[in-house]
């Protein structure tokens, strides 16, 4: 079962590190294990929850049959772990020398309608691999030029994955960014040829100038595979992360990958990245941060303030990877708060995140596929641009997430006619063409449409005792806050709600094992409530929206960085993941980098 550490700091003295990290999840991890790993340097790791791993964490629970198992929170599909080329995660792990063994798997399950009396239905595999969805899905499905369209948008973007021949170890923050990069100079080049393009959302290859996607079946098709990559449709998603998928699920030898135990395997092999060799790198858990402390003139962080008063004195720095809109709460001091602010002031203009959410009412809440539908100009004025506080406070959130958890009796369960994973459209790829609203319309990204199924034990029995399975359905950034918004999470009305919500997953997970409810020894509906609570994550949203990615980690303050799914390339594991090792890699010199580089043979 379930080995990710719990450790917690009983120490109520100072703690002295090199380097304090706020922030537990994936891109803090990551940064940990590099400095500690690579860099030598003694790092803490200051964490609210009892476990590590932020929204991709895995947690054992006990049914009243006194069965243990085991799930995931979050994440459930992985690319580039097996084989190069590899992810960004793997890339971390290589490097920190830990191991994680990675089932393979070819595809997963697509499952239209579920259940709809009108007959409806569909059920197709999206099989990855040369060729492969070309001849089969998208050839039955699309119109009649689609196969042409679909392989000239793959050459059209084929130069925003440029970029994957560099490593991750050369990116760093701020105005020396660019020094590691020249020893991929070629590359480099044709990065720079790209231009905006390249950090800017895939709107330009789906409504022109670059190109333009006609087929309406191919159309719904990328939002879907946007939504799951970032919680919004194609037009808003990053275009490279766009490139990045229509390049790698078809290419030769394309495999999904699933970490054997659940991705809490991946997070300790993090943590022992973490903490290996001598250091006295540590994480500590159940620490919750209150502030990020500066000297007298704001020039340099120094350390963090714990919940209790506890101190921790960072001798070189801090790096934050909370998300973007917990940063002001963080800055109790007043120099450090104007000078990320730039000096505005909180009077200059609306802080409130923003929103595309149109929120008018159940089973009819749209996120809009271009931010002009809502802002008739920029969400920063001219004079604005400059401040970082003011980027955070404002960045757009996308939506929240539903969750049920489940643990049943599989007797009598054929699971090798059974998918590892499923998207399930409740209402179909293209939605309810009859559900609008102000003039949207329904599609992949509408409300609780696609719903997450992930089916582990189909590839990973560990999960559950022998004769058990455990099944996890969720809507990803498509459950609206406002919905659950004020409630008390030990009412009757917010049980009451729960019930109602899930209706949906529970229907997914009918799809596949219609008897599903009477073979279940433990279930658990997690609300965007929930994911507020436990991931600390603003109105429980899935991330920032991609026009609100900052450029990089970097602050007005040296040696106080940023990290997690805010920082360009944004919300994901493999993003984030860069966003750490970005971080990591700014406290040393670009000289002491590049050694780092030659080091790992990169």
């Amino acid at each position: 079962m379930l080995k990710q550490q719990s450790a917690t700091s009983s120490n109520k003295e100072d703690d002295t590190v090199d380097i304090a990290i706020v922030g537990a999840g994936i891109g803090g991890l990551c940064a940990g294990a590099i400095l500690n790993t690579l860099y030598g340097k003694k790092v803490g790791v200051y964490e609210s929850h009892y476990l590590p791993g932020g929204c991709a964490h895995a947690f054992d629970r006990k049914a009243s049959n006194d069965e243990t198992f085991t799930f995931d929170s979050g994440p459930t599909i992985l690319l580039g772990c097996s084989r190069q080329p590899f992810s960004a995660l793997r890339q971390v792990l290589d490097a920190v020398n830990q191991k994680v063994d990675w089932i393979r798997y070819d595809g997963w399950g697509m499952i239209e309608n579920p259940g709809k009396e009108n007959g409806n239905e569909k059920r197709w595999k999206c099989e990855l691999g040369e060729d492969i969805f070309q001849q089969g899905p998208l050839k039955e499905f699309g119109g009649p030029n689609v196969l042409e369209e679909f392989e000239a948008l793959r050459e059209a973007t084929k130069g925003l994955i440029t970029g994957q021949s560099i490593p991750i170890m050369a990116m760093r923050p701020g105005p020396s960014a660019l020094v590691p990069l020249l020893r991929y100079f070629p590359t480099l080049v044709k990065l720079i040829q790209q231009g905006p393009e390249l950090t800017g959302t895939f709107e330009p290859y789906m409504d022109g100038p670059k190109f333009i996607v006609k087929d309406p079946w191919l159309r719904d098709w990328l939002d879907a595979l946007a939504f799951s990559l970032s919680g919004l449709p194609s037009s808003r998603t990053a275009a490279a992360a766009m490139a990045f998928v229509l390049d790698d699920m078809h290419r030769e030898g394309a495999a999904l990958d699933y970490p054997k135990g659940g991705l809490g395997s991946a997070i300790d092999a993090l943590v022992r990245g973490l903490e290996q060799g001598k250091t006295g790198s540590k994480l500590n858990l159940r620490n919750h941060v209150e502030s990020i402390d500066f000297n007298d003139d704001a020039t340099m962080a120094t350390g963090l303030t714990l919940r209790g008063g506890q101190k921790v004195i960072a001798k070189e720095g801090v790096i934050c990877n909370a998300p973007l809109w917990a940063l002001r709460n963080l800055l109790k001091d007043d120099a450090a708060k104007n000078k990320i602010d730039n000096y505005l002031g909180d009077d200059k203009g609306d802080r409130s995140p923003r929103q595309t959410w149109e929120a008018s009412g159940e089973g009819v809440s749209f996120i809009h596929k271009t931010r002009s539908a809502v802002f008739d100009k920029s969400k920063k004025e001219e004079d604005e641009r400059e401040s970082l506080l003011y980027d955070c406070d404002t960045s757009e959130m996308t939506g929240s997430f539903l969750h049920l958890h489940v643990a049943i009796d599989a007797k009598g369960l054929d699971l090798s006619k059974m998918e590892a994973h499923y998207t399930v459209m409740d209402r179909g790829l293209g939605g309810n063409e009859n559900i609008t609203i102000e003039g949207v319309t329904d599609g992949p990204c509408g409300e609780l449409n696609m719903i997450a199924l992930s089916n582990p034990c189909v590839i990973d029995k560990t999960l559950a005792p022998e004769g058990y399975m455990v099944l996890h359905a969720y809507g990803a950034g498509n459950e609206p806050y406002h919905v659950w918004e004020g409630m008390e999470r030990n009412s009757p009305e917010y049980k009451q709600l729960k019930e109602k919500r899930s209706k949906v997953l529970w229907r997914a997970m009918e799809s596949i094992i219609p008897d599903i409810r009477e073979r279940v020894v433990l279930d658990m509906v997690g609300s965007p409530l929930t994911h507020e609570r436990f991931l600390r994550r603003p109105r429980g949203t899935y991330g920032a929206a991609t026009e609100d990615y900052l450029n990089d980690g970097s602050t007005p303050i040296s040696n106080f960085v940023l990290a997690g799914d805010g920082i360009f390339p944004g919300i994901g594991v493999p993003a984030v993941a860069i966003s750490g090792a970005s971080a990591a890699n700014a406290f040393v010199n670009p000289f002491q980098q590049w050694r780092c580089l030659d080091s790992l043979s990169l």
